[in-house]
Order: structure tokens, then C-alpha cells, then sequence
């Protein structure tokens, strides 16, 4: 592959898995004006460990890749992302907090409308209480899409042999063991349906 083709099979993959079933998911639940708190932390930060894997590749720790997205790129959307030690509590009492435990860590504290965006990545000071570093859930969405935007527009134009390597390596991962004894299990008692037999979303009859 020349690098012209190398970048449209990265563009045609993120265009067809990242962007559909991550981008667009944080897109349409912002567009309904959904208050949520934890969707929108949790898909902005797989979001941001998988493209820092394409930077940095997926046998990197996931808090190394994704602290340097953090960091690096929505450190270009926000400044105070660079700042000495908020990727990591972004990863480790945020993203970690939520994603193995279901709620954050001590430290921190998160909401979408409870207070204004612009004291996103601020401290609460409470009387009398612990301080805590807040995160606006929808900010964080936020500025996860325009950092996107910017890395892709960026740095893997400026990338591509990286970004389409690991790339690859990702998707030729050895499946995980009892996947194809599965499969076997699945078409044997016809459990099976090709794309075309679904109809699309914009298909489907409205309430």
C-alpha cells in the first residue's frame, strides 16, 4: 500500500466504525438535550484510549495512551488538560473510576447541568468539606469531538505508516479463546442474519 491508500483504509474505518458507533452516539444524545453525566464520560473516554492507541499502539497501557491524548490533544481545546498531572486524575479517578467501579473516585466529582460548563476543570472549594476537581460531563464530550477533529486533521495525516500499523495490528489480535467454537455453536442452530435482511435505522417505522 502507498500512503494515498493507507489513509483511506484508516478514513474508511473510522468513518465506518468510530464514527457511527461512538462519535455519533455522544452526537445524538447532545442533540436530544440529555442531561446524563455517565454516557458521555464513559464514550468520550473510549474515544480517547483508542485514538491514543493508534498513536501510541494498543500493547501501551491504556492510561499511558490515553493520558497522552488528554494531554497532547484536548490539551490544544482546553489548556488546563496540559497541565501537570489533570490527564492523570482524568484517567485514573474519572475514566478508571467509572468504567471498573460504576462511579468516580475520591477527588473528583462530575454533572452535566448541576453547575455551568465554564467551571469545568475547576476546584470546588466546600466549606467544611473536601475540595474536589469538577468535571462537566458534556464539556468533556465536547472537547473530546473537537480534539478529534484536530488529531485526525493532524496528526495522522502527518502519521499515517503509525496510525495505519497499529491500526492493523489491533484488528489482527488473535481472537480470544471459545470464539470459534461459538460461531460453530451459533450458525449450527441458525442463530444468523446477513446485513441485508436488517433493515436500516432510517428504515424503521416511526412511533
Amino acid at each position: 500500500m502507498n500512503l494515498q491508500e493507507k489513509l483511506t483504509y484508516i478514513e474508511d474505518y473510522l468513518s465506518t466504525y468510530f464514527d457511527e458507533m461512538l462519535v455519533k452516539d455522544i452526537i445524538m444524545i447532545k442533540d436530544k438535550d440529555l442531561h446524563f453525566t455517565l454516557p458521555y464520560i464513559l464514550l468520550a473516554s473510549a474515544g480517547v484510549d483508542f485514538l491514543g492507541g493508534l498513536a501510541k499502539g494498543f500493547r501501551e497501557k491504556s492510561g499511558r495512551r490515553s493520558c497522552y491524548f488528554i494531554k497532547e490533544w484536548m490539551g490544544r481545546v482546553n489548556e488546563l488538560y496540559g497541565y501537570e498531572g489533570m490527564s492523570e486524575i482524568i484517567y485514573n479517578l474519572i475514566r478508571c473510576g467509572s468504567s471498573h467501579q460504576g462511579i468516580y473516585k475520591k477527588g473528583v466529582e462530575s454533572s452535566s447541568e448541576i453547575y455551568p460548563r465554564d467551571k469545568h476543570l475547576h476546584l470546588r472549594s466546600r466549606p467544611g468539606g473536601e475540595d474536589r476537581i469538577f468535571i462537566h460531563a458534556l464539556q468533556f464530550a465536547d472537547d473530546f469531538i473537537e480534539a478529534q477533529k484536530l488529531y485526525r486533521k493532524e496528526y495522522i495525516n502527518q502519521n499515517i505508516d503509525t496510525v495505519h500499523e497499529n491500526l492493523l495490528a489491533m484488528l489482527q489480535e488473535e481472537k480470544m479463546k471459545g470464539f470459534v467454537g461459538l460461531v460453530s455453536y451459533l450458525r449450527s442452530k441458525g442463530l444468523t442474519f446477513k446485513d441485508e435482511c436488517v433493515p436500516s435505522p432510517s428504515a424503521a417505522p416511526e412511533d
